[in-house]
């Protein structure tokens, strides 16, 4: 059993390097910069942590408790006198409050408001009330985000920003304030407020017509607009945002602890929807506890969100009766508790961030500080946590199944034995999964099994989320079936190049990919087409495959790779830039994931970094496996082929399976007659054979190749045959890509 609070006081004591008082005001203190935004929330979750270990009952080695109280009390002052309704300023020259994301530095520390409130003076309880009031009066009645004033709810990111995070948590504010100040003369009004956004937190297009009463009244006659899609995807800062779904949970979960354990009356509209979303968002979640970020994700690994899951978990075991969901919080320590031990020195992140600390210390305080506010929610609410019923399966039936979400473009489906997806809208753009869902150390999301094709441009992506990607969607289908799914679609490649210092250009190559999870429970094939526009065009790199591998402490910077030429040891990180040649067209990853090339190279190769690569903020070392692999810069001519690959990748085998499978259909590539049609030949781990087709031509096809073949998805072009008939000409459009059982 990890010791949660033995590790919030070794980061405490580390956290002193990044302590200060306030210049000519000794009994204020603070936590990081100082700062205004990001700065006030860091300085909110570490006086909560503090006010944990304070008021932390039995005896740790090493702790004093007055100091922990002190460090609270004293930047508990300081935050709130440097609110709008105070008297001093950030450490930046500003004072913060009334803003959409006010309210969320403010509920992740209001569960420290109990602990503290027995050493508070009058004064205390006033600032506090008096910011609380402020900030709920705000909400009421001038609220506004960016442009945008009052509520809003959309599902799709670029129309108005899409916003269900920000109202559950201002949601919860003022019902919070409510709750707290029932003599306020406007805490009926706020009340109402607060249910007003809370049900367009976690919202589908349905609420529209819902009848049924939601505190008081028609759920419709509150509902703005859908913040989730149909079946709970998330569009979030403009991709399929599996981390603030967690975030989203998160702030349900914070409100109704803080509840419970103040006895204060709770919300009816806090919990609308919730147990739909969760049971779509545990599917993501692996057995160790690590999320798995099937849309990718703009920020650190192992961090933020992940941390947020801690009481989401909670949540979901105490009211949604999870019964898996507190091994999930112990798995969860685990991973933090690792990370720790690695750092040796207390903090959270000193190694594996150390450049990031460097760069921004606002940032990182900010991060260390999510970690030790999620590990005292935790603590704090433990006692409160009702534990659910014996779970009568285990986690991997639990979360196993399909899920599909056709109109944005993402699709999953796992079992005990292989975790597949893929997601059109990933950060950016076009992810595939295909991983034993036992082991969050094997991924790393961004690209992953989407191929790489990138061309010579000016800027170069940088390390913010708002960066141009120069890439876009062309177009999507997502179809599922009984134990896997099929996917195609294309990107537009190299939009909006700039060579320094005078060419620019735009749509350079259409890259076109399909995608398929075989029903045997361990398959995926992907077949990946990339041509060239209509002019000549400089490209740096091109990966294709691009499966990645972590290689850092998680797994202890050491990775072992199977392949026909022997064994490569991957001591992470490399001295310098490196290509492994496997000298084979299959690999296997310590007998846990393997890779096999069906054509377009002679052989895999791992592309090897010095630095850690994993991400706009570089927080983890990466090997990529690809096929094939080319290290520009290259000259293509127009319309010539830039990438032409296909692979399968297999979850949950050994090297000794792989190199069968590899041997089974490495000579299976099949001749169709058209230019740009592609079809292979696959054996499945369960001994059934498929063919998996791609049309990456511009005009209808009929293979007559395919003749007999079984299509394992509901084509309109079978719709006027029985089910499972097998067709006669396999038809296939433009684009169109088939599954078909031999």
């Amino acid at each position: 059993m990890v010791n949660a609070l033995k590790l919030l006081q070794s980061w405490a004591l580390a956290a002193e390097a990044d302590w200060s008082t306030v210049p000519g005001h000794p009994q204020y203190g603070v936590y990081g910069t100082g700062y205004n935004g990001w700065g006030v929330q860091t300085q909110q979750k570490y006086l909560a942590a503090m006010a944990t270990l304070a008021t932390s009952k039995g005896d740790l080695p090493g702790l004093n408790h007055e100091w922990a109280l002190d460090r609270a009390m004293a930047a508990l002052r300081f935050n709130l006198a440097s609110h709008l309704t105070g008297t001093e300023r950030c450490l930046d020259g500003d004072q913060w409050g009334h803003t959409w994301i006010s309210a969320l530095g403010i509920e992740r520390m209001m569960f420290a408001m109990r602990l503290l409130e027995p050493h508070f003076t009058e004064a205390d309880h006033d600032a506090l009330r008096t910011m609380l009031c402020s900030e709920a009066e705000w909400l009421l009645t001038d609220y506004h985000r960016g442009q945008h004033k009052g509520i809003t709810a959309t599902k799709w990111n670029h129309e108005w920003g899409n916003d269900p995070e920000s109202n559950i948590w201002n949601g919860a504010l003022l019902w919070r304030a409510a709750a707290r100040y029932p003599d306020h003369p406007h805490a009926s009004d706020w009340q109402e407020r607060a249910h007003c956004f809370l049900v367009n937190g976690a919202s589908v297009d349905a609420d529209a017509d819902e009848e049924r009463l939601v505190a008081g009244k028609p759920l419709r006659e509150r509902h703005i607009g859908p913040s989730f899609f149909p079946h709970w995807a998330l569009d979030h800062h403009g991709y399929f945002n599996v981390g603030y779904m967690v975030i989203c949970v998160s702030n349900v979960a914070m409100l109704h602890f803080d509840l419970k354990q103040s006895g204060l009356p709770r919300p009816d509209s806090l919990d609308l929807h919730q147990r739909d979303l969760w049971q779509v968002l545990r599917r993501f979640i692996f057995a160790d506890g690590r999320l798995a970020r099937v849309g990718g994700d703009t920020r650190v690994r192992y961090a933020y969100c992940q941390e947020y899951l801690l009481p989401a978990l909670a949540y979901a075991a105490d009211h949604l009766g999870d019964a898996h969901a507190l091994g999930l919080i112990e798995r969860q320590l685990e991973l933090i508790q690792a990370e720790a031990d690695f750092n040796g020195d207390g903090h959270f992140y000193s190694k594996r961030l150390a450049q990031l600390r460097r760069q921004s210390p606002l940032y990182f305080t900010r991060l260390e500080t999510d970690r030790a506010c999620a590990l005292g929610q935790i603590i704090t609410y433990h006692d409160a946590i009702s534990a659910p019923a014996k779970p009568m399966e285990d986690f991997e039936e639990s979360v196993a199944g399909g899920w599909i979400e056709p109109e944005y473009g993402a699709v999953a489906h796992r079992c005990p034995t292989r975790l597949a997806s893929f997601s059109w809208r990933a950060y950016r753009l076009a992810q595939g999964f295909c991983l034993p869902p036992s082991d969050g150390h094997l991924a790393e999301w961004e690209h992953n099994m989407g191929g790489l094709v990138e061309f010579c441009h000016h800027p170069k992506p940088g390390a913010t989320e708002t960066t141009k990607m120069h890439r876009r969607i062309l177009r999507h289908a997502v179809e599922s079936f009984p134990g896997g799914f099929v996917t195609s679609g294309a990107v537009s490649e190299g939009d909006s190049l700039k060579l320094a210092e005078s060419w620019t250009g735009t749509d350079s190559a259409v890259h076109q990919m399909a995608f398929a999870a075989l029903p045997d429970g361990h398959t995926v094939v992907g077949l990946q087409h990339c041509r060239m526009g209509p002019r000549r065009g400089y490209v740096a790199t091109v990966k294709g495959l691009h499966l990645n591998l972590p290689n850092d402490l998680f797994n202890g910077f050491q990775r072992q790779v199977f392949s026909a030429s022997g064994v490569h040891s991957l001591s992470s990180p490399p001295a310098k830039e490196t290509i492994v040649e496997l000298e084979s067209q299959w690999a296997n990853i310590e007998d846990r994931l393997g890779a096999v090339s069906l054509y377009g190279a002679d052989s895999l190769r791992i592309h090897r970094s010095p630095e850690r690569r994993a991400g706009a903020m570089q927080s983890l070392y990466v090997e990529h496996l690809c096929s094939p692999l080319v290290i520009g810069p290259r000259r293509y001519e127009a319309g010539e082929m830039i990438l032409d690959s296909g692979w399968i990748t297999l979850a949950s085998v050994n090297a000794v399976s792989t190199e069968t499978t590899c041997a089974a259909t490495r000579a299976a590539v099949i001749n169709t007659g058209h230019d740009d049609v592609r079809a292979v030949c696959i054996l499945g781990q369960n001994g059934e054979e498929y063919v998996f087709a791609a049309n990456f031509g511009a005009e209808n096809v009929s293979i007559a190749a395919l003749d007999g073949l079984t299509a394992l998805t509901d084509h309109p072009a079978l719709a006027d045959r029985p089910a499972n008939h097998p067709a006669s000409t396999t038809k296939l459009a433009p684009g169109e890509a088939r599954l078909l059982k031999v």
